[in-house]
């Protein structure tokens, strides 16, 4: 199935490659237990071969045999014929035929009669299945020279294959396996789920990165287009007016020329929003005195609000110094009172206030407008974000304001939002730490 959606294809990419990780890595953990458990088993094996083989060498006179029992009475391990063995010792001539028969007794031998002198295997350990009446055992085998000097007339210049009964330790290595593997199988599906979880998570936030660049082209194109579109219309008016004075187009030229201005706001603001995502700006905080300051920063708004029919309240309570960016808490403030200037009607109220809570420095900004809803309430901070038409082709907005608020207030780390202002309004709520 093809999957024609980037984003999509991009995450199942991201999905298969950490799942085959998961798979080949829990693969190579049950492989590397199962051959320690395997070497394991063996090596305890291959280490009874080679006592039993320095025993049988030992150039010691015979031991006494029990024959009742099949057992030595000494050290050399040999089975017993009630129950099951674990170990036996078979001696060939050189023909090859069984020289021990009576110490194996009827059953032990009846079973291990099958076995065949190989002399090509001498010194070798090597694999060996036998089976008699419905029984089969499987044995570790190792085949080893007597010296005819040997004192123990049994062995002297004979051949003997130390005989090691594995039927346990296969059963205990196939059970390890099967659980192993059952196990593996558990892993496997918990890897689908875990990778499908990580591929998602890992992809959400590329996913809203591509999101938020492709609507931030978009919306910058759409919002450079308006104002070269009227600026374009208003000079090609002028054209068919070449013997008109300034002052007859007058209307033309102001439109252009504010057209320009707000261009060259949202471009100032654009390539400070680029430059933010990119980290290129540093903050450089510096202690100021409050009260001072904000008073400083806040008056000149009262004369705009006045000549817009517009009344203005200033609230500046905050005493001694805080260390903060003042370029960008201007900015902030601007932007701040700007916006609540821009959605007062006239006769409205634009306030602000300002406190410290808790070492914090708290700013509130309030009109009297239409107000937000809730729903956009967490949306107006967005880039480009609008809540309707008549708060951009009224106030000539493009939707960045708010934005860069939210990322002054973030690079100070303190926090942004908006609430109600009764009976009807907004308030943006700041509060920085200082």
């Amino acid at each position: 199935m093809k999957v024609k959606n980037p984003e999509k294809k991009q995450q199942l990419q991201l999905f298969l490659k950490e799942l085959v990780t998961f798979a080949l890595l829990f693969a190579a953990l049950g492989l590397v237990v199962y051959f320690f458990f395997y070497q394991s088993v063996y090596r305890d094996i291959n280490s009874g071969f080679t006592g039993q083989k320095q025993r049988i060498l030992q150039n010691v006179p015979q031991p006494k045999w029990n024959h009742l029992r099949g057992t030595q009475t000494k050290n050399t391990v040999m089975p017993t014929k009630d129950g099951p063995f674990r170990a036996d010792i078979v001696v060939f001539n050189s023909k090859g035929k069984i020289m021990n028969q009576a110490m194996l007794g009827e059953r032990d031998y009846s079973l291990l009669k099958k076995t065949k002198l190989n002399v090509n295997d001498l010194d070798k350990v090597q694999e060996l299945t036998l089976s008699s009446d419905d029984v089969t055992s499987h044995f570790r085998t190792l085949l080893i020279k007597v010296p005819a000097s040997n004192l123990n007339p049994m062995y002297a210049g004979r051949y003997v294959l130390i005989m090691e009964n594995v039927d346990a330790d296969l059963l205990a290595l196939n059970s390890f396996r099967n659980a192993l593997l059952v196990t593996l199988i558990i892993f496997w599906i918990l890897a689908i789920a875990i990778a499908y979880l990580l591929s998602r998570s890992s992809m959400k936030p590329i996913i809203t990165s591509w999101r938020k660049q492709r609507d931030f082209s978009a919306n910058a194109a759409h919002e450079l287009r308006t104002p070269l579109t009227v600026i374009q219309n208003q000079l090609e008016y002028l054209l068919t007016k070449p013997k008109s004075r300034v002052m007859d187009e007058i209307d033309e030229v102001a439109t252009a020329l504010d057209e320009v201005n707000h261009m060259q706001t949202l471009t100032n603001r654009l390539l400070l929003l680029a430059r933010s995502d990119s980290n290129v700006i540093q903050i450089n905080p510096a202690e100021v005195d409050l009260q001072q300051w904000l008073t400083q920063v806040t008056k000149p708004y009262q004369e705009i609000a006045m000549s817009q029919q517009k009344s203005f309240q200033s609230s500046i309570k905050v005493a001694g110094k805080g260390k903060l960016d003042a370029d960008l808490i201007r900015q902030l403030i601007t932007i701040l009172m700007d916006n609540a200037i821009k959605y007062t009607p006239e006769h409205g109220t634009v306030s602000i206030k300002a406190t410290k809570v808790h070492d914090n420095l708290q700013l509130e900004v309030a009109d009297t407008g239409e107000g937000i809803a809730d729903e956009d309430k967490t949306k107006v901070f967005d880039r480009f974000y609008r809540t309707d038409k008549s708060r951009n082709s009224k106030t000539g907005g493009n939707g960045l304001g708010l934005a860069i608020a939210h990322w002054i207030v973030g690079q100070h780390k303190g926090k942004l939002y908006v609430r109600d202002n009764h009976p009807h309004g907004a308030v943006f709520v700041v509060s920085i730490p200082l």
